[in-house]
């Protein structure tokens, strides 16, 4: 064994930190290979927050001595990045590179590519350099993506000049304060169940946004700014056991800012949050509303549902809801419901004395009814055949209206 020389420190000798840092400034290929080392380095290349994988082919075709790559080569390659993903331990990746350049038509599968690109976009952390542009982009879809900080958001957005679609699935905003979207030509927009969340506000300033979309928790503020192009929302709130009235307030904000759609959508527990707010805000001029049935979502015991928003949406026409969150019979009958609404579906409807009051009560007020769609709950054909013997003996105030009982 090897003495150790005085007032040396030798490499092993280092922490697994320094040692890790060392590694990143390697390619993947070589840090991998440090594992045979000892023990020791086994796995310390699989905690590098850096991987580079290249396969290229420099060589000219008219160089005799150039060594082509074939598919044996190429097949090492593939299960080399395979292997190292898949044994690779660091949550967050600093720097992710992919380059294959092959010639004679050799290839590298689209779906080995598209895999290990997926793979790493659930690791990396997101930062884009002010000086990088993308001018011709116009769909961008991030999945599984963290946010360096929020100058990375911005960079992203005012350097992509033609972007119209964008989908923000399942990202961290863990790093960022204000999640900041401010985009001359955006139509199309969508957030879904981003995570670490809570902290942060959503900043949106977009003059031709025509259809946004946000599935997930409340968070801690909503901005939204020149919204006169927004034709469609789907607002749907993620029940999470915290205050309620903290959410309610921060819930109601984004409601009041898009008071001027056509077709909204809501979650039962966003429903929830809007009724308990006061006053409740105005949907003038509203034509289509859908609250999504949820059998996993219960709802808390809110005083108000569905009744309460109603008297707020008077050029309603088109409804759809499950019989759940209309909590009791509206006092006074809804003007939409007199005058405007055509259609109603009414889902999760069950055989009993509550539901029938409120078809009937629907029936009897609907004065521009044209179809009532009754969704059953797991109800079989005889307690359809008594729900259809019920609601057909109601009166109906519109003669033009035809019940559907599925």
């Amino acid at each position: 064994m090897a003495k150790k020389l005085k007032g040396v420190v030798q490499i092993n000798d280092l922490p697994d930190s320094i040692l890790i840092h060392i590694l990143s400034f390697l390619s993947t290929k070589v840090a991998a290979r440090t594992s045979i080392l000892s023990s020791r380095w086994r796995n310390l290349f699989t905690l590098v927050p850096n991987l580079n994988f290249e396969l290229v082919e420099e060589y000219p075709s008219w160089w005799k001595g150039r060594k082509s790559l074939n598919s044996s080569t190429i097949n090492s390659f593939r299960c080399f990045v395979d292997r190292v993903l898949f044994f690779h331990d660091t949550i967050d990746l600093d720097k992710f590179l992919l380059k294959f350049r092959l010639k004679g038509g050799k290839t590298v599968d689209s779906s080995s590519a598209y895999r290990w690109i997926s793979g790493a976009l659930e690791r990396l952390v997101l930062n884009v350099p002010e000086d990088i542009h993308f001018p011709n982009l116009k769909t961008l879809h991030l999945k599984s993506v963290k946010f360096f900080d929020d100058n990375s958001v911005k960079s992203l957005f005012s350097n992509s000049s033609s972007l119209e679609d964008v989908v923000i699935e399942k990202c961290s905003f863990k790093y960022v304060q204000s999640f900041s979207i401010s985009h001359p030509w955006l139509k199309s927009l969508a957030i879904i169940h981003s995570c670490d969340s809570s902290h942060c506000w959503l900043v949106i300033d977009t003059p031709y946004l025509s259809d946004f979309k946000y599935i997930g928790h409340v968070v801690a503020g909503f901005s939204l700014k020149n919204q006169e192009s927004l034709v469609s929302a789907d607002i749907q709130f993620l029940f999470e056991d915290k205050d309620l009235q903290a959410d309610a307030r921060h819930a109601t904000s984004i409601f009041r800012q898009i008071y001027n759609v056509r077709s909204l959508v809501m979650s039962p527990y966003s429903l929830e949050l809007l009724s308990s707010s006061e006053p409740l805000p105005a949907f003038p001029t509203l034509v289509e509303l859908e609250i999504p049935y949820n059998k996993v979502e219960q709802l808390n015991s809110m005083d108000n549902g569905l009744e309460a928003l109603l008297p707020h949406c008077p050029e309603l026409e088109n409804l759809a809801f499950p019989q759940d969150v209309l909590k009791s019979l509206p006092e006074e009958v809804p003007s939409c419901l007199l005058f405007k609404v055509k259609v109603i579906e009414i889902s999760n409807f069950k055989y009993g004395r509550d539901c029938n009051r409120k078809a009937k009560f629907i029936l009897e007020n609907g004065g521009a009814l044209e179809k009532l769609t009754i969704l059953t709950s797991d109800v079989g054909r005889e307690y359809k055949l008594k729900i259809s013997q019920v609601l057909f003996a109601y009166p109906r105030k519109s003669k033009e209206c035809f019940i559907l009982i599925v």
